[in-house]
């Protein structure tokens, strides 16, 4: 007597032929049907309760099969239902011949369970599932409850639906991890990974019954060939999707694929979880036909649900097929949509409604998109086509919750080419607007350019996100005005103000004439390159008296001349400024430090006095630019050191009066930054020579009669080279900048009064002190400025600039020498300059 198998460890059942028909006992059949390759089959009214088809005694049932698929002889399937119910623990298949699919159904239908399945079928035609539309009894089922794993010449898994009874369903369940992959193109019999619904070789048999396919757990999904639509669901098919990674690499293939045309006879998907979808030149999401559905969607709970959607490929709906999706947080979706309903193509109209939650949620969208609906809850959309121009068409509704537009404009004027949307019904809620300049040079506006145009009730609000540059203009979003006023357009000026209306016009008062229009809005980073320019030039500029303290250098005691001396000044200043249009406002803060000392001094007849010396210098100039107009503002940074020569020449006549020479040179080089507000830094370099002649002339108006004292004033010109330069660059947002007004030659005209002595308690200590007062005026032959894209915007107020300064000028001891001073300028157009310097000197 055989025993009876118990349950061993992965003991592979492996059947050759295994055919139990009506009244054919066991013992009738094949009696070696274990060592044979063949097809598994059980006749279920010879057996009603199935109990001889399960095979869970067996961890793992193994079939192999290489025969073409047929009935006659019962072969190439592995295995066939015709009303039977199986049971498996881990099922694997292997089929070779054509039409050989893993498991087949007939029109007696029946139920299988699976634990875990995998299948090869590499032949034509050969599906990994197969529920045959032939079905007459109420259903098929096929349902597997942990892992499947299929790679097939035909079809992944096919639920057709019945053509023979209308209360008939197919159904096809996978509970677990999913990977099903095809290597056919698409066609009748293979490509698809999922198919369900209408057979597809019967198209001219009108179905009856319904199929449906349930993919509840992680699925992997690839096709490779010309049109094998990874998810493809018909005319009575149904396909519900959980988390689903989604490849469709071959022409024209789709990701997600409902098309039908048949009354009450549905096509729909429904992605109940997350979704990532890749297609080579298909369509991501395609819903074509009347009854056709795409949408996010639990069936198994009857919910509108959302899901993280990764989709690279179009959606596209047509001739009434419907799509509506709701994309949570960390979507993105790079394609475009169309559901054809512009009047270019209205007959064959579909719907796609479109709503995206989340801040990381990102459309990028690769050309013009059509949808029905647009809801944006924190969501954006990004214009990203090959050329600016793109139009997102609304059919219907737009609402935004927060949500961001990014779009793409050629800043100019108003006739700039732009990327824009168009909603043909209403808006609601609130939108955000970020504007990117597509190369464009920046001019000047009038009506602006359009980049929101509403049809109906324009109720929603748009709000500019970030900054709008290009060259020197700073635009800004604005709702229209008049007609316009459901639209949103760029501007750079505000607009032209209505004239006021007279109480009672009469030829002494006639009708006022309406004002001019406002120039375009500046953007502040002018004021901030003029700002470095300024800085650059005048930082390390000196005057005999910043350097050396005291006009004579002989010592007042010994008239001993000094062989060499050391000094240092510390400079600190504060200035303001604004800028040629009187839109930006500018101050900037400074920190200079400067040593030097004599190299050589000599004197030709004995009383006279030259001194040669070196210096270098460095400095810090930090400015803040606002502007008035758009209230935006950026910072300007320059940090530089000089490095040159000074000399001078004292007259130094019997009586202490006479006059002195002083001229130097620099070579001064920067690191400049520009900081924009929302904008990307800006760094570039400059250098350049400035150089000084100054002379002056003392003379002694006065002495004390104790002699401790003596009155001087002391008439000065001097004139100043400054030719630093600043490199051309190009900012970030393809602004080219150049400078202006460097070559500068600044003249200074200007009196100085002073006292020299000490006091009594001072006496014989050599300490002598020179408190003054002085007066300059300043004249500028250029105005430093900028050119951003060859618009050109100046420094104002610095033609003509009037200075007062007082300090004290002292010798401390036999070698020690301080002084400090404050200065005062003021120009025009409230140009003004505060300034304090302490310097020391000693003399060896």
């Amino acid at each position: 007597m055989m025993p009876i198998p118990l349950k061993p460890r992965k003991l592979a059942l492996c059947i050759t032929v295994a055919l139990l028909a009506t009244n054919i006992s066991m013992s009738a059949v094949y009696a070696n049907t274990l060592n044979a390759n063949n097809t598994l089959y059980y006749y279920s009214s010879g057996n009603p309760n199935g109990n001889n088809s399960d095979y869970t005694n067996y961890d793992e049932v193994v079939i192999t099969t290489n025969a073409i698929a047929s009935t006659s002889g019962l072969k190439g399937w592995a295995i066939y239902m015709n009303g039977e119910n199986y049971k498996f623990n881990d099922l694997t298949v292997n089929t070779s011949g054509m039409l050989s699919d893993g498991i087949h159904t007939k029109n007696g239908g029946g139920n299988i369970v699976i634990e875990n399945y995998n299948a090869i079928t590499g032949a034509y035609s050969s599906d990994g599932i197969n529920l045959g539309r032939e079905l007459s009894a109420n259903y098929s089922r096929v349902t597997v409850n942990n892992e499947t794993n299929i790679k097939a010449a035909g079809m992944g898994v096919r639920a057709n639906a019945s053509v023979n009874n209308a209360n008939a369903v197919a159904t096809i369940t996978l509970n677990g991890p999913t990977t099903i992959e095809t290597t056919s193109a698409g066609s009748t019999v293979a490509g698809y990974t999922v198919y369900a619904g209408q057979d597809t070789e019967a198209n001219s048999t009108a179905v009856k019954g319904k199929a449906e396919i349930f993919l509840n757990g992680d699925s992997t999904l690839k096709t490779v060939g010309k049109n094998a639509h990874a998810v493809y669901a018909r005319a009575a098919g149904t396909i519900s999707l959980g988390n689903v990674d989604i490849s469709a690499t071959g022409a024209t293939a789709n990701g997600l694929f409902a098309s039908s045309t048949t009354a009450d006879q549905q096509a729909a998907i429904y992605l109940a979880k997350n979704a990532t979808i890749n297609v080579a030149t298909g369509s991501a999401i395609y819903a074509t036909g009347d009854e056709a559905r795409v949408k996010s969607y639990d069936l198994n709970t009857a919910t509108d649900v959302a899901g993280t959607y990764v989709v690279n490929g179009d959606i596209v709906a047509d001739k009434g097929g419907q799509i509506q999706l709701h994309m949570a947080e960390d979507s993105a979706f790079t394609g475009v949509t169309n559901s054809n309903q512009l009047p270019t193509s209205a007959a064959d109209a579909g719907t796609i409604a479109l709503t995206m939650d989340g801040s990381r949620s990102l459309w990028t969208m690769t050309g013009d998109s059509v949808l029905s609906s647009l809801t944006l809850n924190n969501g954006t959309v990004a214009w990203s086509g090959a050329a600016v121009g793109n139009i997102l068409t609304v059919a219907g509704n737009y609402h935004g919750d927060n949500g961001l537009l990014k779009l793409n404009t050629v800043l100019g004027d108003d006739s700039s080419v732009s990327d824009k949307l168009v909603v043909q019904g209403d808006t609601s809620g609130t939108t955000r607007v970020a504007v990117a300049n597509a190369g464009g040079s920046g001019d000047k506006t009038i009506n602006g350019i359009e980049v929101i145009h509403v049809d109906g009730a324009s109720d929603g609000d748009f709000v500019q996100a970030g900054r709008i540059v290009a060259g020197s203009y700073e635009y800004a979003l604005r709702r229209g005005e008049g007609t316009e006023y459901s639209n949103w357009f760029l501007m750079n000026a505000p607009a032209t103000p209505e004239p006021p209306d007279p109480e009672q016009p009469d030829p002494e008062k006639p009708i006022p004439e309406p004002p001019a229009p406002e120039q375009p809005t500046l953007r502040p980073e002018s004021g901030s390159y003029i700002a470095n320019l300024a800085a650059a030039n005048t930082m390390f500029t000196t005057r005999l008296h910043d350097r050396l303290g005291d006009t004579q250098y002989i010592d007042m005691l010994t008239g001993e001349v000094k062989t060499t001396s050391l000094w240092m000044r510390n400079v600190g200043g504060h200035t303001r400024f604004k800028d040629s249009s009187g839109q930006l406002s500018t101050q900037s803060n400074r920190y200079v430090l400067q040593l030097g000392g004599d190299l050589a001094q000599w004197s030709t007849d004995g009383l006279d006095r030259w001194h040669l010396g070196l210096m270098a210098g460095y400095g810090n100039n930090q400015s803040n630019t606002r502007s008035d107009v758009s209230r935006y503002h950026s910072r300007g940074q320059v940090t530089g050191y000089s490095v040159g020569l000074y000399g001078t020449w004292y007259a130094n006549d019997e009586n202490k009066t006479g006059t002195y020479l002083d001229s130097w040179i620099l070579y001064n080089w920067f690191n400049n930054k520009v900081y924009g507000q929302g904008l990307a830094s800006e760094k570039y370099d400059s250098d350049g020579i400035t150089a000084s002649v100054e002379g002056g002339y003392s003379f002694l108006m006065g002495e004390r009669s104790d002699g401790r004292s003596t009155y001087w004033l002391q008439p000065k010109a001097q004139l100043t080279w400054m030719g630093v330069k600043a490199d051309t660059h190009t900012e970030a947002n393809g602004t080219r900048v150049e400078d202006k007004g460097d070559g500068n030659l600044q003249t200074r005209l200007g009196m100085k009064a002073f006292i020299k002595g000490h006091s009594a308690v001072d006496e014989g200590k050599e300490r002598e002190f020179q408190p003054f007062v002085e007066a300059n005026w300043i004249y500028n032959t250029r105005s430093y400025g900028v050119a951003m894209n060859g618009v050109t915007n100046y420094q104002a107020g610095t033609r003509n600039i009037g200075e007062l300064k007082a300090g004290v000028e002292g010798q401390i001891g036999k070698n020690l020498h301080i002084w400090g001073n404050v200065a005062q300028q003021i120009g025009d157009k409230g140009y003004s300059d505060t300034q304090g310097m302490l310097g020391i000197k000693y003399a060896f």
